[in-house]
């Protein structure tokens, strides 16, 4: 006996260090971990620029079947030559290091540089060219299409309208602007065109959709001349083969005119004329670029082999992935998670819009974000994709019309966005509802766009929404949830108006219906600063009162947590309650004998024990009961007593099936009736045997509700989300949620103990 009792003294000792070292390493300052760049030394004339000629000899990279491969033989002679597929992949490979240049054409490596600063190019043009789209030779229909194409470019180039494009797509975020594909009648046919998406910016992919200089010169071309057309993206080498076979109709993309082309292949006139150049390290024509300051580095000295936040459902992880496909993303549901992980040295940085970035740096002095705008991001309100909520989408675009005419929508910008916050607060009085209702639902963590301040409601978006009522007499009903519930709970017509800094995209313009845009933000890259000044950081206890003070005292942010609570017991207490009545009635479904009831149960409860718990509330929330109009928590309950029924009732079963036949044989035996003998004799006896297990299921469906905030339910793990996503800290909000939960579980064992002991009164104590 005192050997188990040493082993349980060991394994609580063994604890409580595991414990307090996971304390200290949550309070000590972040590892720096300092990357270095190894560059290439090159050679430099007298003046001491750097020409093509410091690079013959060197590891030298070609697109495979461009038309690079003759100049790079030609200017650089005895080199190791490396071949590559696409644009992208040659880039990635200078970065890396494991070419030291390779020749491109000069507008193609001016927008690479602007996407990747590490990627930079000499001055020097080794070569003019033209470029041109590609059409099959010897076909009739093909020089109809390409003199129809010359037509137009000549009549473009008479009114101006081409220095237009070229000054609209060879710009610095060039990359923003979107093409029109739509409004192609079709009646003279259709054309199969193939592009080089790589190519930027004469093709490229922006948003999930294909753009660019010789994009928009198709779609122009297509609509003025009747034609309907479809897109084929693929290789140089690959593209010129089909337009010489005949499967494509016309190559757009930036095709470079050569004479041995023109022997298989016609060309256009040109659509630009440039030349080429050398694209080698920026690290080579500014020595020791990577050692600047923090806010002149490029995003790609995090992205490259570092790890890199993301919120769940957005698309900053998609451009991440397309323009650093070696970063390591790791997804967080929020702002604030992410600023907790930074600071905490668990990622190395992640995107967010300029305005938040300041919000995360006013909080955490550690913190700063690099000046390279990674893209612009156009945000708009989302409305269900029906007929008959298009009138509230117009009204929506008819008031934003209104704000910019007659200037509050510069007032309300400079009110958000300023750094007086005495003045941040939302008028949602007034709202009469003589027209209705409106839904709406807004992830409460995107500052200043929209959070909780003081308990209530609070950011840009959210003044927008009651201003918009206020004006055409809707009543306001606001839910809180994740960024990742934002568009579903649209799109099932729970809700009337989305926002929370929602991306305007073709793709989820396919889903829900966007406003006009409200508002354009630069996405910018957050990350630690470097040897942060601690001198005159406050001690530990000052820094614990400190703390307290903010999360839980500033803004009676303690009113959250109760709140919290308060949804948290409501959802626990009442699923239980009408989960163990489900769970008694599947029980006594099943005595009765039936095949089919046997099987209709059995069927219910592998269902509901192999579906997650998210799952099944995200499907009866957005699915099942989307247009219902009930509330969210109201939904929880019946998600977590049909959960909680299923495996309650195999709780019982199990207790149940564990009492001796004889037993009700014997009650029989004495007179009492089928019913009398299982409710007076076998249910207690079977009661005091489940109970113990009965009781981890209450306390499981108490921690399973921390899920609820998926369909905007402002339960006690969301409060906290909700404080974090202020404070930007994760210390309290999280220990104290989690010192709560242990409170809640040990009284609901209180309380089932107490139970127990009733039904049982000759059980010993303990």
């Amino acid at each position: 006996m005192r050997k188990n009792t040493k082993r349980v003294d060991i394994i609580i000792v063994i604890v409580l260090i595991l414990i307090a070292a996971a304390i200290v390493l949550a309070v000590l300052p972040p590892k720096n971990d300092q990357q270095t760049h190894d560059t290439v030394s090159a050679d430099t004339d007298g003046n001491g620029t750097i020409t093509y000629k410091d690079y013959i000899g060197k590891r030298v990279g070609i697109i495979t079947g461009s038309s690079f491969e003759q100049p790079t033989l030609e200017y650089l002679p005895d080199s190791e030559y490396l071949y590559y597929d696409t644009l992208s992949d040659i880039i990635l490979a200078l970065n890396q290091g494991k070419i030291d240049c390779f020749i491109c054409d000069e507008p193609v490596l001016r927008m690479a540089h602007i996407e990747h600063p590490d990627i930079g190019y000499l001055s020097e043009v080794l070569r003019t060219d033209n470029y041109s789209f590609a059409f099959r030779k010897n076909d009739e229909r093909a020089d109809r299409i390409m003199e129809q194409f010359n037509e137009m470019l000549s009549d473009f180039a008479a009114d101006g309208t081409l220095e237009k494009m070229k000054d609209k797509w060879f710009a610095k975020g060039s990359e923003a602007n979107k093409v029109d594909l739509s409004g192609f009648d079709g009646t003279n046919g259709k054309l199969n065109i193939v592009t080089v998406s790589t190519n930027v910016p004469f093709s490229m992919i922006a948003d999930g959709e294909l753009t660019g200089y010789s994009i928009e010169l198709v779609s122009e071309f297509c609509r003025r001349y009747g034609y309907d057309c479809s897109f084929d993206q693929t290789s140089v080498s690959s593209s010129l083969a089909g337009i010489s076979t005949g499967i494509y109709d016309m190559l757009a993309s930036c095709a470079t005119v050569t004479e041995e082309r023109k022997e298989s292949m016609n060309f256009s006139d040109p659509i630009y004329i440039g030349g080429i150049t050398l694209a080698v390290r920026s690290s080579d024509i500014t020595p020791d670029n990577s050692t600047g300051a923090v806010e002149d580095r490029p995003f790609s000295y995090y992205a490259e082999n570092k790890k890199i936040g993301a919120i769940t459902g957005g698309l900053y992880e998609i451009m991440i992935r397309e323009r650093y496909p070696d970063a390591e993303i790791l997804q967080y549901n929020n702002q604030p998670d992410m600023a907790v992980a930074l600071g905490a040295g668990v990622i190395d940085a992640f995107t967010c819009p300029e305005s938040s970035a300041k919000d995360f740096m006013k909080a955490d002095p550690s913190l700063t974000y690099l000046k390279e705008v990674f893209m612009e991001i156009p945000y708009g309100f989302a409305f269900e994709r029906s007929a008959d909520k298009e009138y509230l989408r117009d009204q929506m675009n008819e008031f934003l019309r209104k704000l910019h005419g007659d200037g509050t929508y510069d007032e309300l910008v400079s009110k958000w966005f300023g750094d007086d916050e005495s003045v941040k607060t939302v008028d949602l009085t007034g709202l009469t509802g003589e027209n209705g209702s409106i839904r709406y639902i807004t992830a409460p963590t995107m500052q200043p766009f929209s959070y909780i301040s003081n308990g209530t409601n609070a950011g840009f978006e959210v003044e927008l929404v009651a201003r918009f009522c206020r004006e055409y007499g809707y009543s306001l009903n606001i839910d809180n949830g994740e960024f990742a519930s934002l568009i579903p709970g649209i799109t099932s017509g729970m809700y009337d108006i989305a926002s929370g800094t929602i991306m305007i995209t073709a793709e989820r313009a396919e889903s829900v219906n966007f406003s006009d845009v409200y508002y354009t933000a630069n996405a910018v890259a957050v990350v630690r600063k470097e040897n942060t000044d601690t001198e005159t950081a406050p001690g530990f206890f000052d820094s614990i009162a400190e703390s307290f003070e903010k999360n839980f005292i500033r803004e009676e942010r303690w009113k959250l947590i109760l709140d919290g609570i308060g949804t948290t017991c409501l959802i626990t207490v009442l699923s239980t309650v009408f989960g163990s009545l489900l769970a008694f009635l599947i029980c006594m479904f099943r005595r009765t004998g039936s095949r089919l009831a046997n099987a209709v149960s059995n069927i219910y409860v592998k269902l509901l024990q192999g579906t997650p718990m998210v799952v099944l509330l995200m499907i009866l929330y957005y699915v099942i009961l989307g247009k219902s109009g009930l509330e969210a928590v109201w939904v929880a309950i019946i998600g977590f007593t049909l959960n909680f029924g299923a495996y309650a009732s195999e709780i019982m079963r199990s207790g149940i099936e564990s009492i001796d036949g004889g037993q009700r044989e014997a009650a029989l035996a004495l007179g009492y009736s089928e019913n009398q003998a299982f409710f007076r004799f076998i249910f207690p006896q079977a009661a005091v045997r489940f109970l113990p297990v009965y009781r981890g299921e209450i306390v499981s469906l108490l921690k399973s509700t921390s899920i609820v905030g998926y369909i905007a339910i402002q339960d006690l793990t969301k409060m906290s989300d909700i404080i974090r996503s202020r404070t930007y800290e994760a210390f309290f909000p999280l220990i104290a949620t989690a010192i709560i939960y242990f409170i809640l579980a040990w009284i609901i064992s209180l309380i089932l103990k107490f139970i127990l002991k009733k039904v049982s009164p000759g059980r010993k104590r303990g």
